[in-house]
């Protein structure tokens, strides 16, 4: 079986891979070939899609050769034979331990997406390559993924050596390749095109993979809640909740003035937040969306209220931990959440995107919950704010400036990021 190129690698991947996808679930390729070998396997089952940071160790004296892998968190595996082979000394495998962990920041500062153990402990993980010819790499990364808690390991590949395919089906929970060749020579051999993929082709496809997330319906069950603030006024609200059972750490969306829960840049954020593992509640305030009330009705205290309703609603929810609530407000919908986040100690974290506080600032001082604060680039005005807010909070917390975002972060890069930023800050302090 030869290949056209990754991408129907990939399709034809995704057709095995069928019977084996249990959510929740995230795919996570090797850079590079095999982020567009994960793309099509993504399409297909509408799952996340993150990059596993392991790149093989090699010695200027064979630069083909691998006698080892490394991974994000600098943990190294190694092969002794080659090791011995290659006649390599401790100063010969920290040079080679230096250049590749270069490699890997860079990537991860250039890529932009949340690591794969962002997802974990609880998912099944869906470890995706171009090939595996000796499969050092792939071994790192199945490494990563068991000590950072994935339920399931499956290596899935079009192309393996019989060695290689041996090797993962004992050291991952399950193995998945379409061709497994005794007298495997390159990975590049199964293909007609193998041209090579490079840095600005992976960030093309994964923004064409968080588009197909938060344009397709949601991966979580969708429930409609409806409740009342003390004005008595009803107000609507959808609660996203992952996969799988148990009791979820949920995150509230204060939306800016004029929108709603409808929110397209909002609802991204969420689709994330559901991805990793933690539930999403929107809901339209007073005078907006499907919500009761007038304009003339929200006002900041209004909303403060309304963020109180909606934590207590969710109390009454089995489907989520109320004892672990974070608050993501953007835009003027940050007075609100500095507000209550000062008053209630519910609230366990608070990210402010693009966040407009004025006239709740003194609150600030009062905020011992971890405070993320995010801001465009391009938003100097509210950059001005925000630098002020810094000052003021007395807890935990960081200001990320993100290049190419403007107020409403309409650049997809620079929403991917404020997105990637704003659920490594929740998954870090909500569980």
């Amino acid at each position: 079986m030869r290949f056209h190129d990754r991408t129907d690698a990939g399709r034809r991947l995704a057709d095995a891979l069928a019977p084996f996808v249990t959510p929740p679930a995230v795919v996570a390729g090797i850079p590079r070939g095999g982020v567009a070998v994960a793309l099509p396997v993504v399409e297909r089952f509408g799952l996340p899609l993150t990059v596993v940071y392991a790149r093989k160790l090699t010695a200027p004296i064979a630069p083909e050769l691998a006698f080892g892998a490394l991974d994000e968190d600098g943990e190294v595996i190694l092969e002794p034979r080659i090791v011995a082979t290659l006649g390599l000394q401790r100063d010969d495998i920290d040079r080679a331990r230096t250049r590749v962990a270069a490699e890997i920041r860079r990537r991860m500062q250039l890529y932009q997406v949340p690591p794969l153990a962002t997802y974990l402990p609880g998912a099944s993980v869906l470890l995706v390559d171009d090939g595996l010819a000796t499969g050092n790499t792939m071994r790192a990364a199945v490494a990563y993924a068991r000590r950072h808690g994935a339920r399931e390991i499956v290596v899935a590949v079009p192309c393996a050596s019989v060695e290689a395919a041996e090797r993962f089906r004992h050291e991952a929970d399950r193995f998945v390749g379409l061709v497994i060749d005794p007298g495997f020579y390159a990975v590049g051999a199964y293909y007609e095109d193998f041209s090579p993929v490079e840095d600005a082709a992976v960030c093309r496809m994964l923004e064409q993979a968080q588009r197909i997330i938060a344009g397709s319906d949601p991966p979580a069950s969708g429930l409609a809640v409806s409740f009342k603030n003390s004005r008595g006024l009803r107000l609507a609200g959808e609660l996203l909740v992952p996969d799988g059972p148990g009791r979820h750490p949920v995150v509230v969306f204060a939306h800016g003035w004029g929108s709603s829960k409808a929110s397209p840049r909002n609802r991204m954020v969420a689709t994330a937040l559901v991805a990793a593992g933690i539930a999403a509640f929107l809901f339209d305030f007073t005078g907006h969306g499907d919500s009761e009330g007038t304009d003339e009705d929200s006002t900041a205290a209004q909303q403060h209220d309304d963020l109180r309703s909606a934590a207590d609603i969710l109390e009454t929810l089995d489907e989520v931990d109320s004892r672990r609530l974070g608050i993501a407000g953007a835009s003027s919908g940050a007075a609100a959440a500095l507000l209550f986040a000062a008053e209630d100690q519910r609230v366990k974290a608070l990210v402010m995107r693009s966040g407009n506080a004025r006239g709740a600032e003194l609150a600030a001082e009062r905020v011992r919950a971890p405070t993320l604060l995010i801001v465009g680039a391009l938003d100097a005005p509210i950059l001005a704010v925000n630098e002020e807010l810094l000052a003021r909070l007395a807890g935990t917390k960081r200001m990320e400036i993100v290049p190419g975002g403007n107020h409403l972060f309409e650049d997809p890069a620079a929403l991917r990021r404020a997105a990637t930023l704003t659920v490594e800050w929740f998954a870090r302090h909500l569980r």
